[in-house]
């Protein structure tokens, strides 16, 4: 455990610098070994992950490797061969693989549903910005454009349907976060802007909820009544992140997605308008699953983990009070 926090306070840092040094790279090669050590520094913290056995941890290791060798790979020929388009295919399905997105996802599934709820953070956003970035140069090419329209559209569509059959939460973050990134890719064709709106937005929300959830210890739909039972206030700041991960008004999601829809109205045809409309409504009821177990459920009836509750009540201020910082700087940032 003491090992797990040193790693953390060494590696933590290291990967969210990485992060920000990709924001000044300017070649491909840089772009590279930024990626690999940031690579290196999460592979240090899930290492020591109880949770992770070694064969997923190879498994990652693997996928993520194989992934940065391709990016590699295509970047040196791109100047070197007449196949311009090729190696910005494969450039474009090596960030997508990174990113777990469908058809390159079981591997994100496999290792999402096994890592502590920090870990769970980590990967679902930190882990995104550099393969979104190098997607952002990708995609000034309109072959990129098109080929990344539609396959998030249809990821969208299809993370939401297998989404919607799930009681363990890590994997319905896991399908979230998988439609949540088809929206800010295809925002990233539109408006870099729209895009690190979106994200921050996203990012907020889901660092409320993981703190609620990892607190609380709380890993199914069944169990999420113990917040309830415990601070309510809690339970209804839970709610509230939720409702606007659904994208309901008048809460920053539906904010965000308005805007998206309205922007894209003038470039897209009515179809795909209406695809993404769709895309958006299944999600919907994928969250609001979340929302109606809590309600039905009758918790004398539910096997829940009580023990935690005595250790966890010293939490709740911490909680509250990022929850409400969160809230209020969102608040600000939307009326900028």
């Amino acid at each position: 455990m003491l090992m797990n926090y040193y790693c953390y306070i060494f590696f933590l840092p290291m990967l969210m610098v990485t992060n920000l040094m990709m924001f000044i790279s300017t070649s491909w090669f840089s772009m590279w070994m930024i990626m690999e050590i940031n690579m290196i520094s999460f592979i240090s913290l899930i290492i020591f992950d109880k949770n992770i056995k070694s064969e997923m941890f190879m498994n990652y290791f693997l996928v993520q490797t194989l992934n940065s060798y391709f990016f590699l790979f295509s970047s040196i020929l791109i100047n070197y061969i007449n196949m311009v388009e090729l190696m910005l295919l494969m450039m474009n399905l090596s960030m997508l693989n990174k990113l777990g997105m469908p058809p390159f996802y079981m591997w994100y599934l496999k290792i999402m549903k096994n890592l502590n709820w920090m870990n769970v953070l980590i990967l679902s956003i930190f882990q995104k910005i550099i393969p979104l970035l190098i997607l952002n140069n990708v995609l000034m090419y309109k072959f990129s454009m098109i080929f990344n329209l539609v396959l998030m559209m249809l990821s969208g569509l299809y993370s939401s349907i297998k989404g919607l059959s799930q009681s363990n939460l890590k994997i319905i973050f896991c399908y979230s976060s998988i439609v949540q990134m088809g929206w800010i890719i295809i925002m990233l064709i539109f408006s870099e802007m729209m895009c690190i709106n979106y994200f921050m937005i996203y990012t907020f929300i889901m660092i409320n909820l993981i703190m609620l959830l990892s607190n609380y210890n709380i890993n199914n739909l069944n169990n999420m009544q113990l917040i309830k039972l415990n601070n309510k206030i809690n339970y209804y700041l839970m709610n509230m992140c939720i409702f606007s991960l659904a994208s309901m008004p008048p809460f920053f999601g539906f904010m965000m997605k308005l805007i998206v829809i309205k922007t894209m109205y003038y470039y897209l045809p009515m179809i795909m308008l209406l695809m993404l409309i769709m895309n958006s409504l299944i999600s919907m009821f994928f969250y609001f699953r979340l929302l109606f177990n809590n309600i039905m459920i009758n918790s004398m009836s539910n096997k829940l983990n009580y023990k935690f509750i005595n250790q966890i009540n010293k939490y709740n201020y911490k909680i509250l009070l990022f929850s409400w910082l969160s809230i209020i700087l969102l608040m600000m940032y939307e009326i900028m």
